[in-house]
Order: structure tokens, then sequence, then C-alpha cells
């Protein structure tokens, strides 16, 4: 299987690490403002040790929709890799952003794009876009499908996030709340079609850990036993422990990766999801990966992407010239779950 093409599309505006403090304290005007004041700097402290810059969201006042982005994407795909939309056998759409839960949202881009596809979406938080990659490689392996495309469609931030968790209630919810401050939104249209190369997908799933991210439904207290780390926000309001997050899953994916690579100088590039550039620095140094072959620059720029970190920073690379055909690639996702891949192929 080989890559036609990826395009990644983000919307405009750009918030800055001082807008998310200047908003803490427009969102809580009757609280105490000793406080928001040790919540604020407590916040920008920890964003600034992350890696963070800016995040990207949907301007509204200037009317962009997550289906805009997306649809853009899916023709910007076509194009580049002379396809048409009769030429797509399967669409997968992947991802946690998503407008229904009934029926597939690959069907509804099918139909505004009148492609014939096969439609289905899979769903595994960061990892969704690697886990996709998979099925589509074993497809096309299979000589199931020819041209399968990937698309995703990571607008959260005023589903899950905005304004909702920039209200204080005590100084404890920045251990389950910080996360949130990081997001950023994009759509991305992924090609994958018929080639000798090989792929290897190496996992990790660690479920005790899955209680440290969540954004429950109505109702989802009788799908699971009760647990004291979920909906501490509120339905369908993103709760995550980071600082959990990053302990176990540093140690699991590092592991996971002496484990896998064993010369890790033989690739020319590696795509982490980001969601701090800071821990993926630490990894890479910790493992000896050099620096410029460790490509962060998404998080500090346009945020934590979700499932579409990976193949903007594979778009972005490609722009700047940091990956060509032929490069050894390493993909070094971890999501939450949680679980953790090494993913190697050939570019």
């Amino acid at each position: 299987m080989k890559i036609e093409t990826i395009i990644a599309n983000t919307p405009s505006l750009e918030i800055s690490n001082e807008w998310i403090i200047e908003e803490i304290e427009k969102q809580n005007p009757d609280s105490p403002k000793n406080i928001i004041k040790i919540y604020q700097r407590q916040v920008l402290t920890l964003l600034k040790k992350s890696g963070s810059k800016t995040r990207v969201w949907r301007d509204r006042q200037k009317g962009e929709v997550a289906f805009d982005l997306i649809k853009k994407s899916i023709k910007e795909a076509l194009k580049k890799s002379d396809l048409k939309q009769k030429d797509i056998d399967l669409l997968i759409y992947c991802g946690v952003g998503k407008g229904f839960k009934e029926p597939a949202n690959a069907y509804m881009y099918a139909r505004a794009l009148n492609m014939n596809a096969q439609c289905f979406d899979i769903s595994d938080a960061c990892m969704s876009w690697v886990r996709s990659l998979e099925i589509a490689y074993r497809f096309i392996k299979s000589g199931h499908y020819k041209h399968v495309m990937i698309i995703n469609g990571e607008f959260n931030v005023y589903e899950h996030l905005y304004p909702y968790l920039w209200k204080i209630k005590n100084l404890k919810q920045i251990e389950y709340t910080l996360p949130a401050y990081t997001i950023g939104e994009a759509a991305t249209a992924t090609i994958v079609s018929p080639s000798e190369q090989v792929w290897t997908f190496d996992y990790v799933s660690a479920p005790e850990l899955s209680n440290l991210c969540s954004i429950p439904i109505e109702g989802f207290e009788g799908f699971i036993e009760k647990d004291d780390k979920i909906n501490l926000h509120g339905i369908n309001r993103f709760v995550s422990f980071g600082a959990d997050l990053f302990s176990n899953g540093k140690k699991i994916l590092t592991n996971l990766t002496k484990e896998v690579i064993k010369d890790i100088d033989s690739f020319d590039i590696w795509f982490p999801h980001a969601a701090s550039e800071t821990l993926w620095l630490e990894m890479g140094q910790e493992l000896g990966i050099l620096p410029e072959k460790n490509y962060t620059k998404v998080y500090p720029n346009f945020g934590n992407l979700v499932s579409a970190s990976i193949p903007v920073g594979i778009d972005l690379a490609e722009k700047e010239n940091k990956i060509k055909r032929g490069d050894s690639v390493v993909l070094w996702p971890g999501s939450a779950g949680m679980s953790f891949c090494i993913a190697q192929f050939t570019y």
C-alpha cells in the first residue's frame, strides 16, 4: 500500500496561550479573584512547559463550519491524486469529532460528494487515523479494494470544551482540565492505493487506564461500573487527566519503541501524535532519535489535533520538504484508551 496523498485544512482563528488565560478570567466574573489568578498562573506555566503556543479553532464570526473544511480536503485530495469520486471504493470517517451517532458519518460525506463507495466509521480516539490506515492496508492487500479514502474532522472545541471548561469550580480542576486548553481543530483526507510496499503495525493497549480521558454521552452510567474519574464536567464534556496520561504513556510507548525498533538511525522521520511537544522530544532524546527527525511542529502551532495530528504533520512536512518519496517513516502515536502504536512504512 502507498499513500497517494494527504491533504489537511485548518480553520483560521488562532488562539494564543494568553487568550486562554484571559478567557478564564472572563468566564468567572463572580469567582474569588485570588483563586482565579492562581489557576491562571498554573495553566500558563504548564502550557508553556508542554511547548504550547497557539491552537486553531473555527471562526464562527466568519461562518467557518466543519463540513466545509472536510469537503474541501476531500476535493483537494481527489484532485492531487488525479482521481474522481467514482474511483474511491471505500470511504472511512475516523476520529472523535463527528456530527452523527447514526448513520456512520462516512455516508454523509459520500452523499455530499456523490460518491458510491462503501462506507463506515472508525472510533479509537487519537489512534483512529492509524487504525484506519491499518484496516485500509489489510483490505488493499487482500485485493478487496483499490482506492481507499480516510477522512476526519476533528472539530470538538465548541461541542465539548468551550466555554464550559473555562468555568472554574476549584483549583483541583486543573488536574483533569488542562489538556482541554491545548486542543486545536483540523480536517484531513488521505488516499491510499495498492503497491508492493510492506507496512507494519505494532500496538500495545492499556485498558486499565481507560478512565483517564473520556467524553461521556447521555446514559453512559448504564454501560460501565461507577468511576469517580468519569463525568467530572458533565455529559458531552471532555475530561482528561493529562499528567497521569503522560507519565503512563511515556513509559509504555518508550518500551514499545525499544522492543519494535532495532535500528533507530535507519529511519528518516518520525511522526508523533503530539499532545505535548516536550514529552515527545524527551522520549526521542532518550531513545536516540535526532531532534530534526522527530517532527513535533504540529502541537506548538496548531494544538492537539486529536486523530488529525499525524496526517497534518505529514502534510506540513511534505510542504517543507522534510519528507520525500522513498523515505523510511515511523508513526508514533499514543491515545486515550490507552493505546500506543509503532507503524513503519516507506513514503
